[in-house]
């Protein structure tokens, strides 16, 4: 929670001050603000000596801000950043962790019908991790995504989303682990290996 505190705020002004500005160099361009929530179902990475790091399945809470760079006939593009918080236990370890997502994302959308757009894109970012069995606080993480937004009016769009979020984790690390024969210090040793979210997400666009 002292990373989530720390750097979510300066992080997402900073964001914010590259692209909005950008998104606005044309006045006819709207500012996409989609606040979302969703659910996590985290893959597990191994370790050394049998360890398996297998974080719980959780709830999410998330913004993305997006504006037009493109527009055709049946698609346009988007660009933007999203970030994401969600916090969750590890089964063997003793603290909970928590993990918090910036991406600089790009998407393509395409018209269904007058009340109806698909969409797809890719991210990359980095990730700010607390948890016991991690000493890097900060990971390199990228994802992909796709979904549809149902027009409400011009300004509210409902979204539904599929999301897919992966950081790389190295590194070396001494905790409080659970063993056959009790909680004792162990030593833990993660060797390039990635720890993937897979997401459901349910959001409301306002359109600006």
């Amino acid at each position: 929670m002292y990373l989530y505190n720390k750097y979510l705020p300066p992080l997402v002004f900073i964001f914010s001050q590259l692209i909005l500005p950008a998104a606005r160099a044309n006045t006819h361009q709207p500012i996409y603000i989609t606040p979302y929530w969703g659910y996590a179902f985290p893959d597990h990475i191994n370790a050394d000596g049998g360890i398996e790091i297998s974080p719980e399945k959780s709830d999410l809470i998330g913004i993305t801000i997006e504006g037009d760079y493109g527009k055709q006939d049946n698609f346009n593009g988007r660009i933007g950043f999203t970030t994401q918080h969600l916090k969750t236990n590890t089964d063997g370890f003793s603290s909970d962790d928590s993990f918090t997502f910036f991406h600089f994302q790009a998407s393509s959308h395409y018209y269904i019908t007058s009340k109806l757009t698909s969409f797809i894109g890719l991210s990359l970012g980095g990730t700010l991790v607390d948890a016991s069995w991690s000493k890097q606080d900060v990971l390199f993480s990228g994802g992909g995504f796709f979904g549809s937004d149902f027009f409400i009016d011009k300004n509210i769009r409902i979204r539904l989303e599929a999301r897919w979020l992966a950081s790389n984790v190295d590194g070396k690390t001494n905790t409080r682990c659970e063993t056959d024969s009790g909680t004792q210090d162990c030593e833990i040793n993660i060797d390039n290996d990635w720890l993937s979210f897979y997401q459901t997400n349910l959001g409301i666009s306002f359109v600006f």
